[in-house]
C-alpha cells in the first residue's frame, strides 16, 4: 500500500505537477481518499450460516382452460 506522500506525488506528476489550480489544491483530499479506500476496515459482521435451500414448485400445466 503506498503511502499519503506517495499517492500525492503521483498524482502531482501525473497531472504535470501544476503549481496552482485545483489539483493543486485538492491533492491532499484526494491522497487522503485513496488511503481511506485501502485502508483495513475493522468488520463486526459475522458470517452467516448457509442454511438449507428453499424447495421450489415448478408449474408444469396450467390450472384453467380456455
Amino acid at each position: 500500500m503506498a503511502t499519503k506522500a506517495e499517492i500525492k506525488e503521483a498524482i502531482l506528476n501525473a497531472s504535470g505537477n501544476p503549481e496552482s489550480g485545483v489539483v493543486f489544491k485538492n491533492v491532499d483530499a484526494w491522497a487522503e481518499a485513496i488511503v481511506a479506500l485501502d485502508a483495513p476496515t475493522k468488520s463486526t459482521k459475522k458470517v452467516e450460516e448457509k442454511s438449507e435451500p428453499v424447495k421450489e414448485t415448478r408449474v408444469v400445466s396450467a390450472d384453467e382452460t380456455r
